[in-house]
């Protein structure tokens, strides 16, 4: 499929030279009210204006041996697109239908005598600045001039060649192509709260320039092509580079204020915030309303589709419509200062609109760093210690189920399980956190982290997280509900305490009412015995700590099994880390 669109057609015209083609030719595109852009004795060039009927399409008539009548008609779209809806075609058939009523007006005398004015112009040689605008204007018919910068074309190509450096680089440095890993994002400048609010201000700039892969960045070119065209038209690039700039930071900081655990890389922002800014220029600015009409609804269908897209997940909606949003008020902005005829005072509300979304941006960004967790601060540490990026390497590894389960030990003293690792010198703490239900904790790296956990059903999900030290170990489990009155009777369920043989609770089962970091939860402790009721086995205490979450109909369940006295403090410690952001 062709990125632009086009269809040809023959005419036949007997009885007339060239130049009389030509004529009748240059009084059609008149009544059509189409732009002449090049003419040959050959062959002349066409610009069909944008309107509602057409995109900005691009015709060349081409005659064929002087005598035979024949012409050559060739239609191709100037922008970057898919399908064009049969408007190539139809622009030919109109030149074909007002050519022939022209012919049908003009006298044969009036025909010959323009005829002949048209040879004439065609043997005058033609200026320096004729010469220079034919060379421009091939240049911008290519696929290649939306990469190298013009006069009056500066802003979007260097923006778009950036963004493509920027991507050579990180594939040449080693990162996937369609599929960049999580430390390699970071390590480039992806947007990531508790790096970028935490000393790393510099990634709302940078992530506006990395791109999670190369079908990414694609789509990000394709969009930005098609806004640059028109855009840096209206608006100028010193704008343009502005707007890019300034957008992209809005959309970064919308994007941390909406979901700041999520790591977020790419250009779109920025070009919503583009498009925010065209889309101003349509409502309010004296743009013809032909022309208006196509370019609005154009406008509205792509960010229209391409905010329903982002809901999906992985996408990041919230840096869409924060690039959307900051654009079409900086568009405003630029809107307002065309009102003055001076280029000065334009110059002046121009550069006072940008210094005020910027600072719409840092007064956001500095709150966001005023209120940021304390997690993000121990997320920070890791990072600068190199924990992170030891852990996302594989060089911390994560025991198996087979690996650590309650194994036979060769322990002497007949004891049946692994025995507790205490912290060491080289322990540290790392950070955990499941963004599907914002819960997180802190874990000393003498527990092991296992991974490939079955739920406690086929059907069920496995464990958000399950630690292990020995025989001591810890499992975070998370159910949602689909209707409030299953959650209600479950709810209940898990508060029922065992009888005894009396029908009265049982005195080894402690229930009560705790607080961790602002969340009420249940605590149960019991004594468990593992192995056989007539058999010594092994007795070791449970601890429940369960969190009914009433907005989400989700219950979290914390259960703590301590089999040496010393794994205690660890679990307590690990336990009053949790945090569930509501």
């Amino acid at each position: 499929m062709a990125l632009k669109p086009s269809y040809d057609d023959k005419l036949h015209l007997s009885g007339l030279s060239n130049t009389e083609i030509l004529i009748l030719a240059l009084e059609a595109s008149q009544k059509l009210e189409w732009n002449i852009e090049e003419i040959a004795p050959e062959w002349i060039r066409f610009e069909v204006p944008i309107n509602m009927h057409t995109s900005g399409e691009e015709i060349t008539f081409t005659l064929g041996k002087e005598g035979d009548g024949e012409i050559s008609i060739h239609s191709e779209c100037t922008s970057i697109q898919f399908v064009d809806y049969g408007k190539n075609r139809k622009n030919i058939q109109k030149l074909q239908e007002i050519m022939e009523e022209v012919r049908a007006t003009l006298l044969p005398e009036e025909l010959t005598q323009k005829a002949n004015k048209l040879k004439e112009e065609f043997n005058r040689p033609l200026t320096e600045e004729e010469k220079v605008y034919i060379e421009e204007e091939k240049k911008k018919g290519s696929l290649l001039s939306f990469f190298i910068p013009r006069k009056g074309f500066i802003a979007t190509p260097i923006l778009i060649d950036i963004n493509i450096l920027v991507f050579i680089l990180m594939v040449a440095s080693g990162v996937g192509v369609f599929e960049p890993g999580t430390l390699a994002l970071l390590k480039w400048g992806a947007d990531f709260g508790p790096l970028t609010l935490t000393g790393d201000w510099w990634r709302t700039v940078t992530c506006n320039f990395i791109h999670i892969g190369g079908f990414h960045l694609a789509m990000n070119i394709y969009a930005f092509m098609f806004v640059g065209l028109f855009l840096e038209q209206l608006i100028g690039s010193r704008r343009m580079f502005a707007s890019y700039l300034l957008t992209g930071l809005c959309s970064a900081v919308f994007s941390l204020y909406m979901h700041a655990e999520t790591i977020s890389a790419g250009a779109s922002g920025a070009i919503f915030g583009l498009y925010g800014i065209f889309l101003a220029f349509l409502l309010f600015h004296g743009i013809a309303k032909e022309q208006r009409k196509a370019l609005l609804t154009s406008i509205l269908i792509f960010v229209g589709y391409n905010l329903v897209y982002g809901m999906k997940e992985g996408i990041d909606n919230a840096a869409h419509i924060g690039g959307l949003l900051s654009g079409f008020l900086l568009g405003i902005v630029y809107v307002f200062s065309y009102k003055f005829e001076k280029a000065d005072a334009r110059r002046t509300i121009s550069i006072i609109g940008e210094l005020g979304i910027f600072c719409i941006f840092l007064f956001s960004f500095i709150i966001l760093c005023k209120n940021v967790s304390p997690l993000y601060q121990e997320i920070r540490q890791e990072w600068d210690s190199g924990i992170v990026e030891a852990y996302l390497n594989g060089e911390l590894e994560e025991e198996n189920d087979d690996e650590t389960g309650m194994n036979s030990s060769d322990d002497s003293s007949g004891r049946q399980f692994p025995s507790y690792v205490p912290v060491g010198n080289n322990d540290t703490w790392l950070s955990y956190y499941d963004a599907e239900t914002n819960f997180s904790c802190q874990y000393p790296t003498n527990w092991r982290k296992i991974t490939g956990g079955q739920g406690l059903t086929p059907s069920s999900q496995p464990p958000l997280l399950r630690l292990v030290n020995g025989a001591n170990q810890l499992t975070v489990t998370s159910i949602t509900y689909d209707t409030q009155k299953e959650f209600e009777h479950t709810k209940e369920l898990s508060l029922i305490l065992p009888r005894n043989a009396q029908g009265q609770p049982s005195e080894d089962y402690k229930q009560s009412d705790v607080n961790i970091n602002g969340l009420s939860m249940t605590r149960t402790t019991n004594p468990l015995h593992i192995g056989a009721p007539d058999e010594p086995g092994e007795d070791i205490q449970q601890i429940v700590l369960k969190y009914f979450q009433e907005s989400k109909k989700r219950i979290f369940s914390i259960v703590m099994l301590i089999y040496d006295e010393e794994a205690k403090p660890d679990i307590e410690a690990i336990a009053s880390s949790i945090q569930i952001t509501k």
